[in-house]
Formats: structure tokens, C-alpha cells, sequence
């Protein structure tokens, strides 16, 4: 009897099910009564999605929290463990390839060392998807629920990416990876990726209106308007990098034009200014822009005045950015921010001299999601789109008991089974 009642509520409740997932992954702790009002269901729809969920091992029993009136309140929680995902993040020099589980957390990792412009071999990407999960149980590979990848640069209307630090024109991403991998693939650019990490399991978590701002190799804007992503007519909005800054500049930048931000801000510009000052242009090989932060703390002229720079530019380009969009938090990303001590006081500094009195208001602060945000940001998106698709969710509500008892039966008949 209660094989078809399950069957039934399954086909019933998808909705309910997404919703009830969703709500409960934002928390890492959460109530029947916060479930409720997250989801705008009704108290019996929320108590039959979860008995459905609990019995299959999706979602745990934590405990009960005592309530004013007497009552204890059941405490859940995802079972992190009941399905994985393959996450990719593409931004840096770095192939950074990871296996999660359910809410994010990394279980094993890949990554290598890309050259700049050199274009990326998808069979590098490959062998590192295979990497991460052959470790699994086989019990555990069977609940890889799909692949997330968080990439840069820009796509055009064909879905084709174009990314410098890649070495990709107008290159097929979608079509690629479904050669190399059988995992169904969610694909979005870094700063929409950023951005919806930060919204769903960051440092946005209570706002609607937020801008993620990754200042890295390059520089792009994430942009959450009531809690709705800017993507534009073309998919290109969030350019921050090509606003013009110093228009008269000699500076120049991947674009082709001059006094961009990027080609002032970015990482590999602020150790350039510095070099370009002391020592003529020359680079030596392998410094870092934390190399430069670090002769600023110990009051280094030269780092000091190129941190002033990169502080102004950036001012003024938030300062728009806080104009157009009224943003309640800005939300600073990027190897850049690990001079975060030097550029935030600075920067708020510029930010008084151009956003007017009415309109300030808005926090600006650095992620707390580290350098593994793209990898996070992969995996929410696997899991968002998973939730979606009925087939990936009736796979990830499948019972845990009955996908081990399933793997056991087929190792034990391997074993019985004469050569």
C-alpha cells in the first residue's frame, strides 16, 4: 500500500518538493513554521512534502527546539550526503574541478595551472571530471545528480563564449561538454554565478538587492534587482570592466580602448603600475598581486600610490553603480580583495565625494565565501536546475536505503555468478 501512496504524491507534489528543498537549503537549520512562511504553502502541503522527504533520507531530523507556548518545534536539515554534483569554475589561470555533495561542500578536488590565452583542452577537464569521482562509492556515483560550471567572458546569442583568459572565440561551451561528460549541464557566466552564491548561502542571504563585483584578471558586475538577475538584451550586462574611468589614460586595456577600469584595477594591472614606477616595466616572473599589498603595508611609496589609484577608480565606478541600481549591498570578490585592508577604507572614502547624501546607504564589504565561490556557485546551480527537472528530482528523493540495498544486491549476484 505504501509503495503506490509515495508514487502518487510524487507526481502530485513536484512543486512542493522544489519548494520545500529550496527553503530548507538556504538554512542550515530550519522549522516546519519557517518552511511555511519561506514557501507560502499551506501547513498540510509542507507536513506531506516533508514526511515524503524525511522517509527517503533527503531531509534529517536535527532535534526539536523548545517554543515559548510549550510545544516543541521539530528542527530539520538537508541530508548533505543524499546526492552530489560536479562543479567546474573557469575564472582564474586555474582549472578548478570539484566534487560536492548536496549543499556545496567540496568532498574531493582538482585543479591545475592554465596559462593565460592559451586555449583550454577539454580533455584536461575531462580527466579531471573523472578524477574527482572515482573515489565514490558506487552507491554514491549513482546519485551524482548533474554537472554545474561557472565560466567568464562573454556569450553571444548562439551560446557560444568568447574568454581571453581561456583562449575561446565564439567557442561552442554547451555542445563541448556534452561530449565529454554524460551528466546532464548547467552552464552561467562567473558574475551571475557569484551572484547567486552570495544571494542563496552568502553574505546577501537577507536582501533582494545586491551587486557581487569580481575584481580578478578581469572585473564584471553581477547585478540582483529585486532579487531578479540583470542579464540584458544580449546577456552582457555587468560589463563594469569597459566603463571608462580615466578616459584619458594611457592605460590599455583587453578591449582596446583606454583608461577602462580593468586595465587600471585588475591584478595583473596593479603589479604592472607598480613595476612600470620602480623598476621601468620590468616584471620579474611569478609575483603576485598580494606582493604588492604587502610592500603597501610596509608604506612602500610606489605600492602606496598605486593603491590610491585603484582605489579612486574603483570609487567612481561603484559610485555609478550605487546611482543606477540603489543596491543595498555591493559585495567585493576577486584575488584583488585579498588587499582588502588597504582598498575598503579608501574606497568608502570615494564613495562619500561622489554617491549623494540621499542615496548612500549602501554596505560594501568582501565575500566570506573565499576562493572556493565559483566552485559553491557551480554546484547552486547545478542544484537549483536539478530540483527543476523532474527526472533529476524524483532521482535525488529517491530512497538512500533502497539505492545502497540496490548496489549491494548487484555486487553480491557479480560475486555468486560463475565465470
Amino acid at each position: 500500500m505504501c509503495g503506490p501512496v509515495i508514487e502518487r504524491m510524487t507526481k502530485v507534489a513536484d512543486q512542493w518538493l522544489q519548494d520545500v528543498l529550496i527553503a530548507v537549503y538556504q538554512r542550515p537549520a530550519v522549522t516546519r513554521g519557517e518552511i511555511t512562511r519561506a514557501t507560502g504553502l499551506n501547513p498540510a502541503s509542507v507536513s506531506h512534502a516533508l514526511r515524503f522527504l524525511v522517509n527517503n533520507g533527503t531531509i534529517q531530523k536535527m532535534g526539536a527546539l523548545q517554543s515559548r507556548g510549550g510545544r516543541r518545534r521539530e528542527v530539520l536539515k538537508l541530508n548533505a550526503e543524499s546526492g552530489y554534483f560536479v562543479a567546474v569554475d573557469l575564472e582564474t589561470t586555474r582549472l578548478r574541478v570539484a566534487l560536492t555533495n548536496l549543499i556545496g561542500d567540496v568532498r574531493y578536488r582538482q585543479e591545475e595551472d592554465l596559462e593565460f590565452g592559451q586555449e583550454l583542452d577539454l580533455q584536461c577537464l575531462a580527466q579531471a571530471l573523472d578524477r574527482v569521482q572515482r573515489n565514490l562509492a558506487p552507491w554514491q556515483r549513482s546519485r551524482i545528480l548533474a554537472l554545474g560550471l561557472s565560466y567568464p567572458g562573454v556569450t553571444d546569442d548562439a551560446g557560444r563564449v568568447t574568454a581571453v583568459n581561456l583562449g575561446w572565440h565564439k567557442f561552442p561551451l554547451a555542445e563541448k561538454m556534452r561530449q565529454i561528460t554524460s551528466l546532464p549541464v548547467y552552464l552561467e557566466t562567473s558574475c551571475r554565478t557569484y551572484a547567486l552564491a552570495e544571494r542563496w548561502i552568502g553574505l546577501a542571504q537577507d536582501t533582494p538587492h545586491c551587486i557581487f563585483v569580481e575584481i580578478g584578471k578581469g572585473v564584471g558586475a553581477g547585478i540582483l534587482a529585486d532579487d531578479r538577475y540583470l542579464a540584458g538584451s544580449s546577456h552582457m550586462a555587468g560589463e563594469l570592466g569597459h566603463v571608462s574611468v580615466e578616459p584619458g589614460a594611457a592605460d590599455q586595456c583587453n578591449c582596446g580602448k583606454q583608461g577602462c577600469l580593468e586595465a587600471i584595477v585588475s591584478s595583473s594591472n596593479i603589479v604592472r603600475q607598480y613595476y612600470e614606477s620602480v623598476d621601468g616595466g620590468r616584471v620579474p616572473a611569478g609575483v603576485a598581486v598580494n606582493a604588492i599589498f604587502e610592500k603597501a603595508r610596509h608604506d612602500d611609496p610606489a605600492a602606496l600610490r598605486v593603491i590610491d589609484r585603484v582605489s579612486r577608480a574603483l570609487g567612481l565606478a561603484l559610485s555609478h553603480l550605487i546611482l543606477l541600481f540603489n543596491p543595498r549591498l555591493i559585495v567585493l570578490g576577486g584575488d584583488v580583495t585579498q588587499g582588502d585592508d588597504m582598498l575598503l577604507p579608501r574606497i568608502r572614502k570615494e564613495l562619500e565625494r561622489h554617491v549623494p547624501e540621499f542615496i548612500r546607504g549602501t554596505e560594501l564589504c568582501v565575500t566570506r565565501l573565499g576562493q572556493d565561490i565559483g566552485l559553491k556557485g557551480a554546484a547552486l546551480l547545478a542544484f537549483r536546475n536539478s530540483v527543476r527537472n523532474p527526472v533529476l528530482l524524483k532521482k535525488l528523493c529517491k530512497p538512500i536505503a533502497e539505492t545502497m540495498e540496490t548496489r549491494r544486491r548487484g555486487r553480491l549476484t557479480r560475486t555468486l555468478t560463475p565465470n
